[in-house]
């Protein structure tokens, strides 16, 4: 998502749209470590789902606002990602020195989508409730 979602509107949509941000993370380390399965010396790299997510919604608890006073200043939210890859340990290393597992990628591709498409299905849901609300206001 783009533009971030205001934490006094609903508390929930800023968890929703973390979760989305690591999880789109995540599906690119993925994708980038089956594109390089063939690429000599080349490791596996991963974000842990969970952890990444804790930290993401830890930084956005202490994310306060930052007043910028030159155009050189950089935003907060720019600093210390959560959702810094790691190399994954204890993988088979081939004679060519890469250690891709294409089943272990692939498995963790669909694990990743599945998340993905359950958490914009509830996104969708809220945002239904949401409209509804609004439109019985509206009419009300």
């Amino acid at each position: 998502m783009t533009d971030t979602i205001n934490a006094n509107f609903d508390p929930w949509l800023v968890q929703m749209e973390r979760a989305l941000d690591v999880m789109s993370k995540r599906q690119q380390l993925l994708a980038s470590n089956v594109a390089n399965l063939d690429t000599p010396h080349y490791r596996t790299i991963d974000i842990d789902f969970n952890e990444a997510l804790k930290q993401a919604m830890e930084q956005e608890a202490r994310n306060l606002p930052v007043r910028r006073t030159g155009p050189a200043h950089r935003s907060a939210r720019a600093t210390n990602s959560p959702m810094q890859p790691r190399e994954v340990k204890d993988l088979m290393v081939r004679q060519d020195g890469n250690n891709v597992q294409l089943d272990r990628e692939m498995m963790m591709l669909a694990q990743t989508r599945n998340r993905y498409e359950s958490a914009t299905a509830m996104l969708r849901m809220r945002l239904r409730q949401l409209r509804a609300v609004i439109s019985e206001g509206r009419t009300g």
